[in-house]
């Protein structure tokens, strides 16, 4: 189906999704732990009689049976050399299913192996993965792709990225949230609906993990983030353990009623995810017959994100910030720190820049003589770890910035091109592949002009290349380059003609490096200052400066308030009174005081720095500090820091997981040194996905944690049964063991292995957890403990430690 014809059919109507594959595919007989993708090979007439009960009950879209038919996931099974067969196959039986009567939908679901920082997958290995799928099963013309649960944007935009490239219809992209308030990596739905946005996709939305209820504020959120269509398949409520088995309660007319409220909030595509089967999409069906979609509106505003944050910069939005202090080319330390590799430092270069107010963080690792795709790479990764900020990337090496834009979470400025056609050719094209806003330079092979309207020239012919490319015009951003008015005491007018003229006819963002104007000249703050005030008046949208500046900053409040920028004078009330509040600090050096060594270490856990870390072990090591001395007054208090900030959710798992490998390296260091000193660790956890579920994203992180918090954990690895598990802990006797589900179809498996260790006698105390396992489920399966998430499990694993050792006390006595 071609993409406006589709867009156009969902101007009138709204289209039903079916509803669960592999809840059907069990009742016709696919047995626990088997791969749903195999039948398409062996029972194909299964799997299009699922179909057609689902065509009959009024679905307009049935999904294929393809949802982790990729080359990665069939490996487990042993089918990776089947990754065509599998989705051609699928392809043909969800056709013969739907007939005319409904579309067909290919379902592409997560790796099931996580991207850095949560794993060790490249983002160009899941775009290589991704297009292998991408090519077989387009060859069988789908009418559209749907991605869908997908945790971490880096791999949703690496899937539609590559079926972008091979597949020319619709393609929509849902993510799945925890609890509606942010995916596993921490990223909001508006952040997400913004960051997809900017890639070549049709529609955004939501599925698994929650029910209709908790769903409904992500759509409306995302309703409010983008004008794409909006597509949900939400759980039949949360699961609960009955008799056994695992039971979906929310009800066909329970569905059916919230259908109604997603189509009010804008959906245009609404179908179900687990739990959900014909009945209910009959239901949904009736409920919405007849009804049109509701039409929204995007402001033409440029929106860039990170994982949390999102600024908006156009017309009627106050002007914001660009920090420019990561930039080696006038900042000795900072080409010290890229040229050695040492992250910390830009770390925190980056921290301060947006506690002083930086809406955008620029990152430059131009320093000759090193690698400068891979700098960058790590620059990103280290900078996303430290700040939700959005960034610009700054570099005139194409290499560098598909490597930078590769890491990014959410939607960030590409910093340049120019008017040269070559330049053009290469970067338009880049920053709408990955979904980045754009800056051009007014310089084209005659260099910059010296007059306003040649300026406006060259930036028009880039916005124009920039449009017929496929960016939005909103998400252009034009720099006239000012010139020093110390060389030339014309430019500095002219610099603010150009902005001027090209906001008036263009109606793109300007940014411009307002220090260049004082080049040279003594007095540059008060300089440029004022020339932020002027430029601000003429239209500047995001002025590249020094944050650190007062005067700038202060120049900046007013302006927004002069300019009616900033309503009520909000942001300048409250500058004014935090300027009010200061008291003088004496510097640390002045003081002759200094944070003790303890602190320090505690301060580099949580910046996640490896190597600054390290470095604070062996300065203690040489102090002489014991090594235990070490793990108490630094390293555990550092980690109770990172998760007492995951709780208040300042932190989210990349941070987490960052400050864990840094401390794992450090104990790594200490651990020949403590053998000995009576050091027995918090205790022993066995951990395990249950059998029948091969995912285990989440258990990995759970155990590195808790081997970073001083628990000795035996990985089971997946789809471990409970005849191993009880065969295990009898031989190790563990304090916890811990139990891992993906999958609804999967999680009726930890009754069985907690019934087995119980009947076995075993002292271990259990703790269960999943994106699926709820509180309700963990009591009624007899479990222990339950933990929603990695740090929760840490917690849990402490409180049940104390249990099981208190209870083998009590036994022995």
């Amino acid at each position: 189906m071609r993409r406006k014809e589709f867009k156009k059919r969902l101007e009138e109507e709204i289209l039903i999704l079916d509803g669960a594959m592999g809840t059907l595919l069990q009742e016709w007989g696919l047995p626990a732990g088997e791969v749903p993708e195999r039948w398409n090979l062996t029972h194909p007439e299964a799997v299009v009689d699922i179909h057609k009960s689902y065509v009959a009950s009024g679905a307009d879209i049935v999904l294929t049976n393809t949802f982790g038919a990729t080359r990665l996931k069939l490996a487990e099974y042993g089918l990776e050399k089947k990754v065509g067969a599998i989705n051609r196959s699928a392809v043909r039986s969800a056709r013969k299913a739907a007939g005319k009567k409904a579309l067909v939908g290919l379902s592409v679901g997560p790796l099931g192996r996580s991207l850095y920082p949560l794993g060790d997958l490249e983002f160009d290995q899941a775009l290589e993965i991704f297009g292998e799928q991408a090519k077989t099963a387009s060859r069988e013309k789908p009418d559209l792709v749907l991605v869908e649960t997908m945790a971490d944007v880096r791999e949703a935009r690496a899937a539609a990225m590559a079926f972008r490239k091979h597949f020319k219809g619709p393609v929509l992209v849902q993510m799945t949230f925890s609890e509606g308030d942010a995916t596993l990596t921490g990223v909001k739905p508006f952040n997400a609906a913004c960051a997809l946005e900017a890639l070549d996709v049709d529609g955004v939305g939501a599925n698994c993990s929650l029910g209709p209820k908790e769903l409904h504020p992500v759509m409306e959120e995302m309703a409010r983030a983008t004008d794409l269509l909006l597509s949900v398949e939400p759980n039949a409520g949360l699961p609960e353990l009955r008799y056994g088995k695992t039971v979906f309660p929310g009800s066909p007319d329970l569905l059916a009623e919230w259908a109604v409220k997603f189509a009010e909030a804008g959906v245009n595509v609404i179908g179900g995810c687990c739990g959900t089967g014909p009945a209910h999409i009959a239901a949904i069906r009736k409920a919405l017959r007849g009804r049109k979609p509701f039409a929204r509106s995007r402001a033409p505003v440029s929106r860039l994100c990170g994982r949390s944050r999102v600024v908006e910069i156009g017309e009627g939005k106050p002007i914001g910030m660009l920090g420019e202090r990561i930039n080696p080319t006038s900042r000795k330390a900072v080409a010290e720190a890229v040229k050695e590799g040492q992250w910390g430092l830009i770390r925190k270069e980056a921290q301060a820049q947006v506690r002083e107010g930086a809406a955008v963080v620029d990152v430059n690792v131009g320093v000759p003589g090193i690698d400068e795709t891979e700098a960058m790479r790590m620059a990103v990764r280290a900078l996303q770890a430290a700040v939700d900020a959005p960034l610009c990337l700054d570099s005139s090496d194409p290499r560098a910035l598909e490597a930078g834009l590769q890491e990014v979470e959410g939607k960030p400025l590409v910093n340049s091109t120019t008017g040269e056609k070559e330049k053009l050719d290469l970067l338009v094209p880049l920053a709408r592949r990955y979904g980045a806003a754009l800056v051009g330079l007014t310089l084209d092979e005659d260099g910059i002009p010296e007059d306003a309207e040649a300026r406006l020239a060259i930036a028009r012919t880039i916005v124009k290349a920039a449009v017929k490319g496929g960016l939005r015009r909103e998400d252009v951003y034009i720099d006239p380059l000012v010139l020093s008015v110390g060389t030339d005491g014309t430019q500095a007018r002219e610099g603010l003609k150009a902005v001027g003229l090209i906001k008036k006819a263009l109606g793109v963002r300007v940014v411009m490096g307002v220090s260049n104007v004082s080049h040279g000249l003594p007095g540059r703050g008060a300089l440029n200052a004022h020339y932020l005030s002027m430029a601000a008046s003429y239209g500047l949208d995001l002025p590249i400066v020094n944050p650190f500046s007062r005067q700038l900053r202060e120049a900046l409040l007013c302006a927004n308030m002069l300019l009616g920028l900033d309503p009520y004078g909000k942001t300048y009330l409250e500058g004014h009174e935090k300027k009010r509040r200061a008291k003088p600090r004496p510097s640390l050096k002045r003081s002759g005081r200094s944070m003790d060594l303890g602190g320090r270490i505690v301060e580099a856990v949580l910046e996640g720095s490896a190597e600054r870390l390290l470095g604070l072990v062996e300065r203690a090591l040489k102090d002489s500090w014991a090594p235990l001395k070490v793990s108490e007054k630094g390293l555990l208090p550092g980690l109770e820091a990172v998760g007492e900030r995951f709780k208040s959710r300042e932190f989210f798992l990349p941070q987490v997981v960052l400050s864990a490998e840094a401390v794992q390296q450090a104990f790594a260091r200490l651990k020949p040194l403590l053998e000995g000193e009576g050091a027995g660790g918090e205790g022993k956890v066995i951990m395990a996905t249950v059998r029948g579920d091969i995912h285990e994203i989440g258990k990995n992180i759970v155990v590195t944690l808790l081997e970073n918090y001083g628990f000795e954990v035996m990985d089971l690895g997946k789809d471990v049964d409970a005849e191993m598990i009880l065969k295990v802990v009898r031989k190790e006797d563990p304090d916890v063991v811990g139990l891992s589900a993906l999958m609804t179809t999967t999680m009726v498996q930890m009754p069985e292995v907690i019934k087995a260790l119980k009947e076995a006698g075993s002292r271990t105390r259990i703790m269960v957890g999943g994106a699926v396992v709820t509180q309700d489920f963990a009591q009624r399966s007899g479990a222990h403990g339950w933990a929603p998430d990695a740090m929760g499990a840490v917690a849990e694993a402490k409180r049940l430690t104390k249990e099981a050792r208190k209870k083998a006390g009590k036994a022995k006595g």
